[in-house]
């Protein structure tokens, strides 16, 4: 595990990382040691001396030059903390393999090299473009400092990595460091370090299994038993406890309970009085360790890991590479595009990392038309095996040469995605000039302002007008309607409908959620169905294996039909080309689709609305801005539609409030719950991140409890909480930890498995999951045998989380119960608590008796606040945007404007830093990739054959 920090006192730092009695006792290696090849170039070699450090991160290098200041102050560096697996400390510290420390100090060294290579950067003035731009400068200023102890005194080998702020770039200068990679690229620099410390200690004769929580490739060692190392753990058991209390577990929630519970070290605390009670601690639980360390020496002398044993017996190169890649979890198989090699022709270790990069592109592809390059590294790296960073470079390289994978420097995509991109383009023009208009003549403005009043509306401004108009008098039969929040969009697509209902004509409101489709249809008065609702229908006639009969049923169905789709941006590349696909196989007349290129975009891979948009289809821009109310309001939608951060910051300055981040969360409930009951129901309390909402709810939970306006016991409820995951990702067997609930979503007959089938992961160990089941039986279940070309997730997994709940508590659905008409993402409060049921009242009024043993009382959780996902689409009078410039991977331009744009007349806004909050809107688009982006990039070269697209439109 690594974790990265800023550090704030060069002096501090020299204290903190020289106090010797902190340093693992281990006499194989210095201590402290300066790394890097800036250090090399400052004569800065061996032994870290605290003067010399102190001078250099205050910016003071040994050859007399000077890190510039800027802002007025100078960054003294980022602390880079790399921290060996606890089984690791155990055998290296308690049981006394010395041998560990040394490989654990070289995995360290060569993470550092790498990332010194790839990752540093500063920024230079680009005399053409007169701009500052970043560049790699291979090479950095770092101190590491080995201790074998964490805050309560407990065997943790790790490694701080103090990266100086200094870097020499190609102009000669020393430079401060860029930190936007590194703090991007730390989960990369983790999984680099874990392969790395792996080869490392299964060549020590060790044997490896993956961590509880694999990310980035985490192990543990074989051998070691949970109640040893957590009888060691006593540390992250005050963390989980503190977590424990509010039901969070997240990263970020692990910082937030890490700091509440710090404790300051004890440098009293002696080496020898340390190990005694390390070895007390040992012989308690029954931990020695000499035979796991014995085993692993012999093993080592006749050069055996766990590897060479599974290649014992295995004949032939392609058999070898096959046995491997099946030992990591993967499932080769023929005809995989981004495997074309024939079987055989490469050697086992590129065999493995070939088919751990397919995997990988698989996984990051399904959100993704393009990814980073570095993701694709990291993602590669995460499926184990004998397989470090160099071979999986390696590969990559291969791929590109061979215009499987294209994209330049940074952003990758693959030869299937950019050829669906080219898809979705040639299905829009397909429509061009393919229908005839829905009206004519000069009237149909006059009609759409009439019909806007039979409906009880406002007049439609200038832009709904224009809009709803191009939609009538259109000849092509795709769409598209472009407008901010707030805009009215869905208010002149109402008009439109009308009009064609009165004509007749079928309409068809669509959407991504299912609350969204139902609001949308309610507005336009239409039948109203998700996206993949509406495409599940017709399915056999998209996928050919509709009968005449079906297919000219369909056709009858939609044949002269108006569809409009909600949220268009939140559409995906492979769900839009088949709409598009369906609307041209049956002569749709329209399919308009209304949606912000600057709002939040699909899950899936692609940006298909904005593609089209800048592929030149026909679209009606709205920009009239009617949500915002106050002068404040106004401002800030106007500084945000310009683009204008800096102003959108100032705007809101007045009411901002700085707060540390560990009080952030409380501070945001206490506004919202000292707000009049009136007021509260107008307010939206938004968090940027699930740590965040998880705090905030809590802290709500607990103001309203000391107000007495919660009373009772609380009612302690099981929910399940749906773990993240992609469809490539399913087959891995990473996700499948101990107590986790999977729920299967399709037949699979093959492993015995019905749709709607449950358990509860017993265990998880090489490809088989043991799965307690919800009649008793105990099953094996099989993830890599998983097809990979569903279109659809074969199954869900969740988390268990305990939460509290009390009479007038606000939730929110976390699925669907489509008969109740309690849908995700809808909000409702808790009404009365009985002995055998909840009864909750919705927002539309209605009251449900939720029974023990209803599936819905599972599927919920507190609301108190809500994420910027959940909040797209509603509507506030004021809003508490509570952030962290913590969050850096959260913190958009875009996640910033659907959380602002809410709002109709006040917003406060809780931070910890501002200024850096600020920077990092400012810096961070957020937003989708596309494929046809990273095919033009500089030094890309997609040499595709993209074919003229023939539709069969006589169905």
């Amino acid at each position: 595990m690594i974790n990265l920090a800023a550090v704030s006192s060069a002096s501090g730092a020299g204290q903190y990382y020289s106090q010797d009695n902190y340093y693992t006792s281990s006499e194989l290696t210095e201590a402290s040691q300066w790394i890097g090849r800036g250090a090399e170039a400052l004569d800065l070699r061996g032994r870290v001396d605290e003067q010399g450090f102190v001078a250099v991160l205050s910016g003071k290098l040994p050859d007399g030059s000077s890190i510039p200041i800027v802002h007025g102050e100078h960054r003294p560096g980022v602390d880079l903390t790399f921290s060996a697996p606890k089984s690791i400390s155990l055998l290296a510290l308690v049981a006394r393999d010395e041998r560990i420390v040394v490989a654990f100090r070289e995995s360290v060294n060569a993470t550092l090299g790498w990332a010194e290579k790839n990752i540093v950067e500063a920024r230079v003035w680009d005399p053409k473009a007169r701009v500052q731009v970043a560049e790699k400068t291979g090479n950095m200023v770092a101190a590491t400092f080995l201790h074998d102890v964490n805050r309560n005194n407990e065997p943790q080998l790790h490694v701080h990595a103090v990266i100086a702020n200094a870097t020499k770039a190609s102009d000669g200068k020393w430079h401060a460091v860029h930190n936007d990679q590194l703090y991007r690229n730390q989960h990369l620099i983790g999984a680099v370090h874990n392969a790395e410390l792996r080869s490392r200690i299964e060549a020590l004769g060790y044997e490896t299994v993956p961590a509880r929580n694999p990310i980035g490739g985490a192990f543990e060692i074989k051998g070691i038993s949970r109640d040893v190392i957590e009888a060691f753990s006593t540390r992250r058991g005050e963390i989980l406890e503190a977590l424990a209390k509010e039901d969070r577990r997240s990263p970020r929630e692990r910082e937030l309970a890490a700091l509440a519970t710090r404790q300051a070290k004890n440098p009293e605390f002696s080496p020898e009085a340390r190990n005694a009670a390390w070895q007390a601690t040992a012989e308690r639980v029954g931990f020695d360790g000499r035979d796991l360390i014995d085993a692993a020496i012999e093993r080592s002398g006749r050069k055996e890991t766990i590897w060479s044993r599974i290649l014992d017996g295995v004949r032939g190169i392609g058999a070898k590479g096959v046995a491997i890649a099946s030992a990591m979890g993967l499932t080769p198989r023929d005809g995989d595009a981004l495997v074309p090699e024939r079987h055989g022709r490469l050697c086992p270790t590129e065999y493995a990392a070939a088919q751990a990069v397919a995997s990988a592109a698989r996984d990051l592809g399904e959100r993704e038309a393009a990814f980073d390059r570095n993701d694709l590294i990291r993602t590669a790296l995460e499926r184990g095996g004998p397989v470090l960073v160099t071979d999986i470079e390696a590969r990559i390289g291969a791929l590109v040469d061979k215009g499987l994978l294209i994209g330049g420097e940074r952003l990758t995509t693959t030869e299937a995605a950019l050829r669906l991109e080219h898809r979705v383009i040639d299905l829009a023009n397909a429509g061009r000039d393919a229908v005839a208009p829905l009206a004519q003549g000069n009237t149909v403005a006059a009609n759409l302002q009439q019909a806007a009043r039979d409906l009880g509306l406002r007049r439609l401004n200038t832009g709904q007008e224009i809009a709803g108009t191009d939609v009538l008098q259109s000849h092509d039969r795709v769409h598209l309607v472009q407008g901010g929040a707030g805009v009215g969009k869905s208010a002149a697509m109402m008009p439109v409908s009308h009009l064609m209902k009165q004509e007749g004509r079928a309409v068809f409101a669509l959407a991504h959620a299912g609350r969204t489709a139902r609001d949308f249809g309610a507005k336009l008065d239409a039948p109203a169905s998700t996206v993949d609702s509406f495409l599940g229908r017709f399915r056999r006639v998209l996928d050919g294996s509709a009968t005449p009969a079906q297919v000219a049923e369909s056709r009858a169905s939609l044949a002269g039909s108006v569809v409009m789709v909600d949220e268009a941006s939140q559409i995906g590349n492979e769900r839009l080309a088949r709409l598009i696909d369906l609307a041209n196989r049956t002569d749709v007349a329209r399919l308009v689709l209304a949606g912000d290129v600057r709002q939040l975009p699909a899950i899936e891979a692609g940006k298909p609305f904005e593609l089209l948009q800048k592929e030149g289809l026909a679209t009606s821009i709205v920009t009239e801005n009617l949500r915002a109310q106050s002068p404040q309001m106004q401002g800030l939608n106007a500084a945000l539609e310009s683009r204008d951060m800096g102003l959108a910051f100032e705007i809101l300055k007045p009411d901002t409030l700085e707060v540390p981040f560990a009080k952030g969360p409380e501070t945001a409930a206490r506004l919202w719950v000292t707000a009049p009951q009136a007021e509260r129901d107008r307010t939206l309390l938004l968090a940027s991140g699930r740590a965040m909402r998880s705090a905030a709810n809590a802290a709500v939970q607990d103001e309203r409890l000391a107000r007495g306006e919660l009373v009772g016991e609380a009612q302690q409820t099981t929910v399940l909480d749906r773990v993240t995951v992609t469809r490539e990702g399913a087959r891995q067997m990473r996700g499948y930890q101990e107590g986790r609930i999977v729920e299967f979503r399709t037949n699979l007959p093959r492993q015995g498995f019905a749709r709607g089938d449950r358990g509860e992961v017993r265990s998880a160990e090489g490809d088989k999951v043991i799965l307690g089941m919800t009649d008793g039986t105990v099953r094996e279940f099989l993830p890599d045998k998983l097809a990979r070309n569903l279109s659809h997730d074969a199954v869900s997994i969740y988390q268990l989380k305990e939460i509290g709940l009390f009479e007038g508590d606000r939730i929110r659905w976390t699925d669907n119960d489509r008969d109740r008409g309690l849908l995700n993402g809808d909000i409702a409060h808790i009404a009365v608590i009985g002995r055998d049921n909840i009864t909750v009242l919705t927002g539309d009024g209605q009251r449900h008796e939720l029974g023990r043993g209803d599936t819905m009382l599972e599927r919920l959780d507190l609301a108190y606040a809500i994420n910027v996902h959940i909040a797209q689409g509603m509507t506030a009078d004021k809003g508490i945007v509570l952030m962290s410039e913590r969050e850096k991977m959260l913190n958009t331009t875009q996640s910033f404007l659907v959380a602002v744009t809410r709002i109709a007349e006040t917003a406060t806004l809780v931070v910890d830093n501002v200024q850096a909050l600020e920077r990092d809107v400012t810096r961070n688009p957020g937003g989708k990739t596309s494929a046809m982006d990273a095919a033009a990039q500089p030094n890309a070269k997609p040499e595709l054959p993209v074919p003229v697209l023939e539709l069969d439109l006589s169905l």
